[in-house]
């Protein structure tokens, strides 16, 4: 069994890229929210190209896999214009709390808090990053999602995430 270390850093240099609808591989968000279409983990790791929601998947599998009580995440900033959105996963282990983030480039790493609402809070204070200039942190919206499927587009994948738990 891999220890969540190494796992982190095999998935840390996938690459920040979307499959179109015709399995063409994009490293910019230019036409994202038309063409994207959610790909399995094989296609994943054997095209090393993913987003955060893709990258959640890995790890949710991993994690599952490993008998390692999880989360996955995902975090919206309500009212903005161009939805902004991240996605990530919590794991536990000794009675504290991991946030794992293996896409945002500028946080990658395996962060420990003690416990859910820290690491809710530190993302309010730090999502602006994803925001472009329109952030109020009030805004910010956690709602803890189940499997998705391959196949789904970006629209299909953000009415999923606001129709499962809300959790701050």
């Amino acid at each position: 069994m891999k220890n969540v270390e190494d796992f982190f850093n095999e998935v840390k240099n996938i690459k920040y890229g979307w499959h179109d609808k015709d399995g063409k591989i994009h490293e910019n968000l230019k036409d994202y929210k038309d063409l994207f279409i959610q790909q399995d983990l094989d296609t994943v790791i054997k095209d090393n190209h993913a987003v955060c929601w893709e990258m959640c998947e890995l790890q949710r599998d991993f994690f599952n896999k490993n008998n390692i009580k999880n989360k996955t995440i995902f975090a919206y900033l309500k009212n903005s214009r161009n939805n902004a959105c991240h996605t990530f996963s919590i794991f536990y282990k000794n009675n504290k709390c991991y946030w794992f983030e293996a896409s945002w480039q500028t946080k990658k790493g395996i962060h420990e808090f003690p416990n859910e609402e820290e690491i809710f809070e530190f993302y309010r204070n730090n999502f602006e990053d994803f925001a472009r200039g329109e952030y109020l942190k009030e805004n910010m919206e956690f709602y803890e999602y189940e499997d998705i499927t391959p196949g789904m587009n970006a629209e299909e994948f953000v009415l999923h995430c606001l129709k499962s738990k809300k959790v701050a």
